[in-house]
């Protein structure tokens, strides 16, 4: 597999004009449900000063921001050639920047999922707590200090052999397989820590939630509680199923290109697309937790003469325990 780039040039066995639609597909869908969940956000003023609107809008814009990229990527594919610049040192520049602020996307992703879930975490296991520690001040320091150690992170690309650079098998900009061990290093220990504390505050928030509403099942008509349960069980068994089908390929394959195993060009392609659909899953899945959100959803089909509680899932009610 050739790392060439100088030619700009896709080379990779692959159907472009598919794969370009799929990956312009999901631009084009990821902007606009990035921007319409993004404004129902902001329409409602009353929760710019909660610390989980703040860790909702920092979610929002890495999506906004890798939709773009796909969307200038499935150009670029769909031509068969990086077209972004006239002469090398305008297509390179360019290219480095799209795969950049690409990984600086992803980073900051991971990172603001794992703020989102531990903020929920407190909010329903540790009310108290929560409201000690979870501020809006201290949120946007933490959003701010993961924007900052981000970008920085995703700078060591640049001084390294291989660094940011088009990939002709698969005609994207992303970091070339050259780049420094030090860098494979520090995103295996980022993303890991992201995701095991997602994983973690998840499961505990969970078996909580389960447990309450065991609880209020025996004492009260359990119909109720036996259609929450269900609910609770497709709200989280959704996430996990969404985000394990669409952030896993993308890392198993990550290994097989960095250790240069073979690795097939369409096998690559398929990964990359999965991935583009998180920016499209991220702001669905987390809207249903924004009351913000459903309030604006609901005022509208009001409007259009449509019953909201037919349209919008039924909030799942849990009384936070005291510490």
């Amino acid at each position: 597999m050739s790392f060439n780039s100088t030619d700009f040039v896709l080379t990779g066995d692959i159907n472009s004009p598919t794969y370009a639609a799929v990956l312009g597909i999901e631009g084009v869908i990821g902007i606009i449900a990035n921007v319409a969940v993004l404004l129902m956000t902001l329409y409602q003023r009353k929760s710019w000063n909660q610390p989980s609107t703040i860790f909702f809008t920092s979610l929002l814009l890495p999506n906004l921001i890798i939709a773009l990229c796909y969307l200038m990527s499935s150009i670029a594919v769909g031509a068969e050639e990086w077209i972004f610049g006239n002469t090398f040192e305008q297509k390179n520049g360019s290219c480095m920047f799209v795969g950049y602020i690409l990984w600086n996307g992803i980073m900051i992703i991971a990172a603001t999922l794992a703020a989102i879930s531990f903020d929920r975490f407190l909010f329903i296991v540790k009310p108290h707590l929560h409201k000690q520690f979870m501020r809006p001040r201290v949120a946007l320091i933490l959003i701010i200090g993961v924007w900052l150690l981000s970008s920085l992170i995703n700078t060591i690309p640049f001084y390294s052999t291989g660094g940011y650079g088009y990939f002709p098998p698969n005609g994207i900009c992303s970091f070339l397989n050259e780049t420094s061990p030090y860098y494979f290093v520090v995103l295996i220990l980022v993303y890991a820590i992201s995701y095991s504390i997602m994983a973690f505050t998840s499961i505990w928030t969970f078996f909580f939630t389960r447990s309450f509403i065991k609880r209020q099942g025996r004492s009260v008509d359990s119909g109720v509680y036996q259609s929450k349960n269900k609910k609770l069980f497709g709200i989280f068994g959704s996430m996990l199923l969404s985000y394990i089908l669409s952030f896993f390929p993308s890392y198993i394959v990550g290994f097989f290109v960095y250790f240069g195993l073979p690795d097939p060009d369409g096998l690559y392609a398929f990964t990359f697309c999965t991935y583009g659909l998180v920016v499209i899953i991220n702001p669905l899945i987390q809207s249903y937790f924004r009351p913000e959100i459903k309030e604006v959803l609901a005022s509208f089909a009001n409007k259009i003469g449509l019953k909201s509680n037919k349209i919008l899932p039924v909030r799942i009610q849990v009384e936070p325990k005291p510490d």
